[in-house]
């Protein structure tokens, strides 16, 4: 599995090189310009490096931004704000 998906594998080579290309196509753009992500540089390879949230990860997901979204609010309740 470590030489597969680990440390020497071609996961870590695409991270690494997706990394390296984002940075350096984002380095050139303007301020106004929308970044690039990794899912732009290696769209068929994305789903293997990160894989896609269950409906689970995808409803807590909404759950964490929903919350920090209310505590950022001035006057939240402190219910709120202590989770």
């Amino acid at each position: 599995m470590m030489l597969n998906d680990g440390m020497i594998g071609p996961k870590s080579i695409l991270l690494a090189l997706s990394s390296l290309t984002t940075g350096n196509l984002n380095s050139k753009l303007k301020k106004e310009a929308t970044p690039y992500k990794m899912a732009d540089v290696i769209p068929l390879a994305h789903e293997y490096i990160v894989p896609p949230l269950t409906e689970q990860e995808k409803a807590e997901q909404v759950q964490r931004s929903l919350i920090a979204y209310m505590q950022a609010q001035k006057g939240a309740p402190k219910k709120v704000l202590n989770g």
